[in-house]
């Protein structure tokens, strides 16, 4: 018993080390888990980035089970408490008796030296603690697991979304929309066909359903990219569409009777998501609706000019809650 009680005793060093590994398995343990139960992707986009933080967490993981195997077969070299006591009693005693007999000189030296040197030196230097590790721990995992537990992976505020400034530039989003709307169409045509001279609503209707009510079903992003493209306003301009996103008060624009309609886009991950999005008006006071509330919108467009610049305007005939659809980031 004794014996197992010796082994389980663990050294300052040891218990340094085991904070570090502690550490670096809580973080793998996150990211592995976030990465498999899918909630990675409110955070990242999809590409090689998310596959990047599983890679992170496996690599994490395997170095914390590396420095466990290893956990006594040395001194730590990143956390050692240097709690060492030197105590070096160095007792250097030299006596030497030197009988030179030089007869042929006729000379007798009788040379006694003796020297002693006590050197006692006892240092004890601790420039790293338990106590200090165990803070250097918490500043690295106690904030990482509140954000764990707490975050509900999505943004909350609608003043959060405000502050973030929504895309003005219909140029943001052109290089998605490009694809999905005109250059579908130029591929639906295929390549003997002739050069298109005239956008018209049976091209757009080659790439864009239409509900049951008649409407045709775009997306915000696509709704505000046609702010600046003419082509398009001139083919969607008093046609009937709907659009699904999230809803906050518009109050750069002082109408009582605007909210705006946006998505989320995401150039890498969620911290540098900008909002795009479009006004929608009613005819009188907007229905009863919770703010960041997922709707579904249904009316006519319309792109009048306001502060110098056309902008893509949904007069909304309807609009309902829907379920969060489940891409509700825009990349």
């Amino acid at each position: 018993m004794n014996a197992i009680a010796k082994s389980v005793q663990f050294s300052r060093v040891e218990i340094c080390r085991l904070m570090g590994i502690g550490a670096m398995l809580i973080w793998a343990i996150v990211l592995i888990s976030f990465y498999v139960s899918g909630r990675i992707d409110s955070y990242i986009r999809p590409e090689y980035l998310r596959t990047s933080s599983l890679l992170a967490g496996l690599g994490l993981l395997g170095l914390s089970i590396f420095n466990l195997r290893h956990l006594r077969s040395g001194e730590a070299d990143g956390c050692c408490d240097h709690g060492h006591d030197h105590a070096h009693g160095h007792d250097h005693t030299h006596d030497h008796e030197h009988e030179h007999g030089h007869t042929c000189c006729g000379h007798d030296h009788d040379h006694g030296h003796d020297h002693h040197h006590e050197h006692d030196h006892d240092h004890s230097h601790e420039d790293t603690t338990l106590a200090g590790n165990g803070a250097l721990l918490g500043i690295m995992v106690v904030p990482l697991l509140i954000s764990v537990f707490f975050s509900q992976d999505r943004f909350l505020s609608a003043a959060t979304i405000q502050n973030k400034g929504f895309a003005e530039d219909p140029k943001a989003v052109a290089s998605r929309v490009e694809k999905e709307i005109a250059g579908a169409v130029a591929a639906s045509k295929g390549e003997d066909e002739e050069e298109i001279l005239e956008y018209t609503l049976a091209d757009l209707e080659k790439v864009v359903q239409r509900s049951p009510e008649g409407n045709l079903m775009l997306t915000v992003d696509q709704l505000f990219y046609t702010a600046g493209d003419a082509e398009l306003q001139r083919v969607l301009k008093g046609q009937s569409v709907e659009a699904i996103g999230q809803v906050i008060p518009d109050k750069d624009s002082g109408k009582k009777n605007r909210l705006r309609l946006f998505i989320l886009m995401v150039s890498c991950c969620a911290a540098d998501a900008q909002p795009v999005s479009i006004a929608i008006d009613f005819p009188g006071t907007p229905p009863e609706h919770k703010e960041m509330q997922w709707v579904k919108v249904s009316g006519t467009m319309l792109y009048p000019m306001e502060n110098g610049q056309k902008q893509a305007v949904l007069k909304a005939a309807k609009m309902e809650a829907t379920k969060e659809p489940a891409n509700d980031l825009l990349y």
